[in-house]
C-alpha cells in the first residue's frame, strides 16, 4: 500500500510525502491508522477541505494531513511540535529534492531552540522567535 502513495498523490505534484505516527516509529497493531502528510502547493490551505481533497473512501485506514507548503513553510519556522516531530521521526516516501534539502537545513536551524523529551518539545532559545 505504502508503494502506491505518492503515486495516488502524484496530480497534486507533492514536494514532500511523509510517513509519520505509529507505522513510522515501528510501534503500530493491526488497528492502526496509516499517518500520512502531504506537502503541495496544489493542497487546499482549509484543513478539512484538504483532508476531504486527499481521502479515499477505499482505503479507509490512510489518514492523509494535506498541507499547502507555504502553511508547512510557516509552521516549521515557527517550532509546532507536529511539524518537528513529523521531521524528526517520519519517514519520507517521496520528495522533491531541492525542497527537501531546504526542509532539512531549516529544521536543523528552527531545532536548535527546542530540547524532545519523549515526545514533548520543549522551546530553550526564544532568541531566534
Amino acid at each position: 500500500m505504502l508503494e502506491n502513495i505518492c503515486r495516488k498523490y502524484r496530480d497534486l505534484k507533492p514536494r514532500l510525502v511523509v510517513l509519520f505516527g505509529s507505522h513510522a516509529r515501528g510501534d503500530y497493531t493491526d488497528e492502526s491508522d496509516i499517518d500520512i502528510l502531504v506537502v503541495s502547493d496544489h493542497v487546499l490551505r482549509d484543513p478539512r477541505e484538504a483532508f476531504q481533497q486527499l481521502y479515499d473512501p477505499e482505503e479507509p485506514r490512510v489518514v492523509p494531513i494535506g498541507m499547502n507548503t507555504e502553511v508547512f513553510i510557516s509552521k516549521l519556522k515557527r517550532g509546532e511540535p507536529f511539524i518537528l516531530e513529523i521531521i524528526e521521526d517520519g519517514k519520507v516516501l517521496c520528495k522533491d529534492p531541492e525542497f527537501h534539502n531546504f526542509i532539512l537545513k531549516l529544521y536543523k536551524e528552527v531545532r536548535k531552540n527546542y530540547i524532545r523529551r519523549g515526545r514533548t518539545w520543549i522551546r530553550v532559545n526564544w532568541k531566534n522567535s
